[in-house]
């Protein structure tokens, strides 16, 4: 593989010898001064030469994107929008049309979250009545609570569960918490060992707390308390933290009692009777005989990004379905996420200035066939950079959730990501069992290149074609591989291979070429497949499951996927499995499940509690080695 590596080398190799610099007379007109070049001279045109106008076009996108006055393009800063208006003026060039708002803009903004970031607690103030209490000893502010000076009087609520098992509610029909603070307990009705009626160990899905806090704010609650249940077995004590409790997001104050300090709130009341209540099912919602004051304020950590989005329309019969071609065109700034390099520039030129240029070219490759095509039924297609995606697939779950089209129209999604460099014209194709037209599709497009494809059937993976797997979108994920550089401040311009890159783009634009107008692809589930990103922690055994990067839960954590030979799959585990507790220690999420992971050796057996299809079952699984 030629690589653009070797030309610093020769350009400073002069200084790695003794000095022999010498001083001449030069020429009378400046005009007629130059010296006659070498081989070493024209090293640099030589090769883009021999690469070739989309290698030169590939190079030039890249050198801006990766450049250090953008920082790193992390989300929210002035480099990524600079980074943007340069995606924009490209989109034009190309003869685009904005994506979002009807047509009226090119960008969709959206926020997110670090699942490390925690609000900031500016203010607080709390009492009932005449009592004032302490925070982190009688309550804490959770970190789902918005802003907000209210006072109410306090309305019991039980589990604030909209609707149960066997026709099990917190709630009557009319029920409205309008200028109320709804006081709640935590998880679902128990049995008298404390255990949960629904689910035996651990909890039903019936215990979201986000379906909880949902359900009093949209019946008009202005504030909430929550309580754990005092004889709860598999529940958490204690306080929370507000970094423990994101559960989600309100606009509401949300705070956490005691069970000492929701006596002294609701004098007159017990609350383990008023359990015992709604444990039963004898009681709904109770107004009680005080009145709560939550003065919170609250300044969010969320971080303001957006997607850009072009559309090349389509005609004809075809003309309302889509084909999506995307990367991300975010990176790590100065290492706010997924590094060991923190507090470093990181340039990001691979990740994913590649993926970013590729797509810019695609979209001037096919914008030009549009126009030159005489098809009269061509699908429309949508070119998307997505923001966000190195600090959890943000961009393309804020895509997926709000999208410009029905996603039931798109054929299928292009991803592409990190290829820039490619080695020994092997590039990884994953999806190539996501359409199973792909068996003959994917072959006949690859023989025709001068590439070798290295495929995956699976569709997920840590980038953003996960997000359209998972609607059922049949999905082709373009990856080079991973690199020294991978995630570090040594991830330049000068480290790809431009004329590899020349060939993706041409392989990339022949299979959407391909999809425009063929028939529509058949979606198909392939759960074998997974990431081709290596972990960045080994363990000395590997469960084999592929969680999911965007699931919004209070705990536990998500299977999108199991591959085949591994533990996961010998123990029966699936797509759409929660795992909630390995033996009987809480999987608070992703990380949780690492350390678990870290912590065992091959030959062990663990009990997992799985949370599958709404109830809850235990599952032993023999761990392997990687």
């Amino acid at each position: 593989m030629i690589r653009i590596t070797l030309l610093p080398v020769l350009l400073i190799s002069p200084l790695l010898t003794e000095p022999s610099g010498t001083v001449m007379d030069g020429p009378r007109s400046i005009r007629s001064f130059r010296p006659i070049s070498t081989e070493q001279d024209d090293a640099l045109e030589t090769y883009f030469t021999d690469a070739g106008p989309l290698a030169i076009e590939f190079y030039e996108h890249l050198t801006l994107l990766s450049n250090p006055w953008l920082a790193g393009r992390q989300p929210g800063t002035d480099g990524s929008h600079i980074a943007g208006d340069y995606v924009v003026w490209n989109f034009q060039q190309s003869g685009l049309d904005p994506a979002f708002d009807n047509g009226d803009t090119w960008f969709q903004p959206f926020d997110f979250e670090l699942s490390r970031s925690t609000p900031t607690v500016v203010n607080e103030f709390v009492s009932v009545d005449d009592m004032a209490f302490t925070p982190e000893r009688d309550y804490v502010v959770l970190g789902n609570s918005g802003s907000g000076n209210v006072t109410g009087k306090i309305t019991f609520v039980g589990y604030a569960i909209e609707s149960g098992e066997e026709g099990y509610s917190s709630f009557n029909t009319d029920t409205d918490l309008t200028g109320q603070i709804a006081m709640m307990l935590r998880y679902e009705p128990l049995d008298e060992k404390g255990a949960s009626q629904w689910a035996g160990r651990r909890f039903s899905p019936h215990a979201s707390m986000r379906d909880k806090m949902q359900s009093v704010t949209d019946r008009g609650a202005i504030g909430v308390i929550l309580v754990n249940p005092p004889n709860c077995r598999d529940g958490r004590r204690g306080l929370e933290s507000v970094l423990s409790s994101r559960f989600g997001s309100t606009n509401v104050p949300v705070v956490q009692f005691t069970e000492k300090t929701a006596n002294l709130a609701i004098l007159g009341y017990d609350i383990a009777k008023l359990q015992r209540d709604a444990d039963a099912g004898t009681i709904t919602t109770k107004s009680l005989n005080s009145k709560a004051t939550l003065n919170i304020e609250v300044e969010s950590s969320a971080i303001h990004a957006q997607n850009i989005g072009g559309v090349l329309q389509g005609r004809g019969d075809l003309a309302d379905e889509w084909i999506v071609v995307g990367g991300h065109y975010d990176h790590l700034g100065f290492g706010y996420v997924g590094t060991q390099h923190s507090g470093e520039l990181h340039l990001g030129a691979d990740d994913n200035a590649s993926g970013t240029a590729v797509v810019m070219m695609m979209a001037r490759l096919l914008s030009e066939q549009y126009a030159s095509s005489e098809d009269d039924s061509l699908r429309s297609i949508l070119f998307i950079l997505f923001d966000a995606e190195e600090a959890g697939l943000h961009g393309s779950a804020a895509f997926i959730e709000h999208p410009i089209m029905d996603l039931d129209s798109v054929n299928a999604m292009i991803n592409l990501d990190m290829v820039g460099n490619l080695s020994e014209n092997n590039i990884s194709l994953s999806g190539s069992g996501t359409a199973e037209e792909f068996g003959v599709l994917i072959p006949s497009v690859v023989e025709a290149s001068s590439l070798t494809a290295s495929l995956t059937p699976g569709g997920t993976g840590p980038s953003d074609h996960t997000n359209f797997y998972q609607k059922d979108i049949p999905v082709l994920f373009f990856f080079t591989g991973i690199t020294d550089e991978y995630h570090t401040p040594k991830d330049f311009a000068h480290t790809t291979n431009p004329a590899g890159a020349a060939k993706i783009v041409e392989l990339a634009h022949a299979f959407a070429s391909r999809m425009v107008d063929d028939p529509k692809l058949t979606f198909a589930t392939n759960t074998s497949g997974g990431s081709n990103r290596s972990a960045r922690r080994s363990s000395p055994v590997r469960l084999g499951i592929h969680p999911s990067y965007t699931a919004d839960l209070e705990t536990g954590v998500l299977i999108t996927g199991v591959s085949e030979g591994t533990s996961a799959e010998d123990a029966g585990l699936g797509q759409g499995d929660v795992l909630l507790a390995w033996n009987d220690e809480e999987l608070t999420g992703g990380r949780k499940l690492m350390d678990m992971l870290q912590a065992s050796k091959p030959g062990d057996v663990v009990e997992l509690t799985v949370q599958r299809n709404g109830k809850n079952i235990i599952v032993p699984v023999t761990l392997k080695a990687p």
